[in-house]
């Protein structure tokens, strides 16, 4: 009797190490073929005519492919919804400082101080971080009083940005408030990403 229990837990253990492994393919599949899918759409954008796509790749391979998947949904006037592309685009910018701002890096940084009732860095103080690293070099008081203002300014967009995406992708709002909410995106981007227009 307790040879066969000992048997059909044993038999009980194989499968379940059987359909984990089968779980465990069926995720891989479904993420190589979701890769797939996001490389194929990575070409409609012109990498040598996209700048914010190109800084994008130099952080992450994905971020620019969510960024690329943005940019075909927009062209798609025929979209039945639009929730989708509003949360791809939230996603992409809090991906996107995540990435810039890493929560150990702004930790670190001395006029850190954690905002109550969060667990990490808010997004106006990666924003800062961000935008810190790129003009840290720079000693002349009018240049630094313009970046503070700046910084202040940018950091407002993104946080009600992000804001606003949000709203959008549960209240299913029109292409015109996706396309828009991308355009203030694409705008500070280049701030972010520290690049020229």
């Amino acid at each position: 009797m307790e040879q066969d229990i000992l048997d059909y837990l044993s038999s009980v253990k194989d499968i379940i190490k059987q359909t984990q492994l089968k779980i465990n393919t069926i995720i891989e599949n479904h993420y190589e073929s979701r890769a797939e899918i996001n490389n194929s759409r990575v070409v409609t954008i012109d990498p040598n005519k996209n700048d914010i796509y190109n800084a994008l790749s130099g952080i992450s391979e994905s971020l620019a492919g969510s960024y690329a998947q943005v940019k075909d949904d927009i062209k798609d006037s025929n979209r039945i919804s639009w929730a989708g592309t509003a949360h791809e685009i939230r996603e992409l910018l809090a991906t996107m400082l995540r990435l810039l701002a890493p929560d150990e890096s702004v930790r670190n940084q001395t006029w850190f101080k954690q905002a109550p009732n969060t667990s990490g860095p808010t997004q106006k103080q990666r924003v800062h971080y961000i935008l810190l690293a790129h003009g840290a070099g720079s000693k002349e008081r009018q240049v630094v009083e313009k970046v503070i203002n700046l910084q202040n300014m940018i950091e407002d967009l993104v946080r009600l940005t992000y804001a606003r995406a949000s709203d959008a992708a549960h209240r299913f709002k029109p292409r015109s408030e996706v396309l828009r909410i991308l355009r203030y995106f694409e705008a500070f981007a280049y701030d972010l990403l520290n690049l020229n227009e």
